[in-house]
């Protein structure tokens, strides 16, 4: 039996039923269809997540880029995730849209005409492989109408007779090796999955500056912090982490360093008002990889289950993760052996809400855990300096 994704049962009967229908015509067709083999010179890539999530598919889009070295690929993205794959060299273009249905925006608005100029414009891009790295029922309608001929995705949504090559995985099972499995369906052998990002030297050289006149100190260990998260149903209080800082600050004489988009500016407020110290503020001051760039100077970092996170695992930084029951941790965690998850089983868990009025999983959370743990992890951390003779 096919497994989908939604929670409505109604709603899962009718993609079943339109599912049915487009298998069955989709054989028909298949019996008077001639197969033609294709050399792949384009590819196009869609994954319109955001930019943890996109992270997550790099191991996937690296493998594709090793088994076709010489094809152009096109990466299309949502702008809210452009800058975490910009400058990558295994990519040749990136393409923004913004899809209604992965915005975030509650201004959001569908717009027809838009999106048949997105269609015409793929049209005109004559690709020869397609692939959906999230299970998006939308997405796979665009590259079906675009004519790109292959087409690799998930059929979790619906539409995956659209596919000439759909997905068979589980879920169970970390994000970025179900995201390896679309590549395999069509024969690739990836190597050992890596998240990585790539920093200039022009950005660390920028965060560098401007961390100094911040009043961040080089020989001072740095903590780093991300205390939003793009879902409020993943953020642990603003009071305990504020509580969390505190300590922090007495027991190591660290120096907290915050960092976040432009949208944590008002919980990064609140939190810095519960302080008796300035935390060097990086909020809405960087971009991706400038953020990275500050990563690299943590010994540790911690946030709740967002894009930062996944940053400070692709740099090699240690990680703890405040983890969202509405989520499987297993399968979302950031993609490294170097992360610690603290997570509650609640009976609610699995909900998927984007917001909670319950918020049950988070608040169960103590201070105390999650200093215990940090406690752990510095003395793992400076253990090792000792050991390589890092001062």
């Amino acid at each position: 039996m096919k497994i989908y994704v939604y929670k409505s049962r109604l709603l899962k009967g009718i993609i079943a039923l339109f599912d049915a229908v487009g298998y069955f015509l989709k054989w028909t067709l298949s019996l008077f269809k001639k197969k033609n083999a294709r050399q792949i010179e384009r590819i196009l890539i869609f994954k319109l997540d955001h930019a943890g999530d996109v992270l997550l598919a790099t191991p996937a889009i690296k493998a594709i880029r090793k088994q076709f070295p010489l094809a152009h690929i096109t990466l299309v993205v949502g702008p809210w995730s452009k800058g975490i794959v910009e400058g990558e060299k295994y990519i040749n273009e990136i393409i923004c849209y913004r899809a209604y249905w992965r915005d975030r925006n509650p201004d959001r608005h569908f717009n027809i005409r838009d999106s048949l100029r997105f269609i015409r414009a793929l049209r005109r891009g004559k690709y020869d492989l397609f692939f959906d790295l999230r299970g998006d029922l939308f997405a796979i309608i665009i590259a079906a109408l675009s004519g790109i001929p292959r087409r690799v995705g998930f059929g979790w949504e619906g539409g995956g007779f659209l596919l000439t090559d759909e997905v068979n995985t589980t879920i169970n099972k970390h994000q970025a090796e179900i995201l390896l499995d679309a590549v395999r369906t069509i024969g690739i052998r990836p190597d050992a999955a890596e998240i990585a990002i790539t920093i200039s030297e022009d950005d660390r050289k920028y965060v560098h500056a401007l961390l100094k006149e911040n009043n961040w100190h080089e020989s001072l260990l740095t903590i780093g912090l991300h205390i939003g998260s793009g879902c409020p149903s993943k953020m642990w209080a603003i009071e305990k982490y504020a509580g969390l800082m505190e300590r922090i600050v007495e027991h190591f004489k660290a120096q907290i360093v915050l960092v976040g988009g432009a949208d944590d500016r008002i919980v990064t407020e609140q939190a810095e008002g519960l302080l008796h110290f300035k935390p060097v503020d990086m909020v809405g001051k960087l971009t991706f990889k400038q953020t990275a760039a500050v990563m690299e100077k943590c010994a540790l970092f911690i946030g709740n289950d967002s894009a930062p996170v996944h940053i400070a695992a692709a740099v090699g930084v240690p990680a703890t993760v405040l983890f969202s029951a509405a989520n499987n941790w297993r399968r979302w965690k950031p993609y490294s052996e170097n992360v610690d998850v603290i997570y509650k089983d609640v009976k609610c868990k699995g909900c998927e809400k984007a917001a909670c009025d319950n918020m049950e999983c988070m608040n169960l959370i103590t201070v105390d855990e999650v200093f215990d743990l940090v406690l752990k992890k510095i003395k793992i951390v400076e253990a090792e300096k000792r050991l390589h003779g890092i001062q």
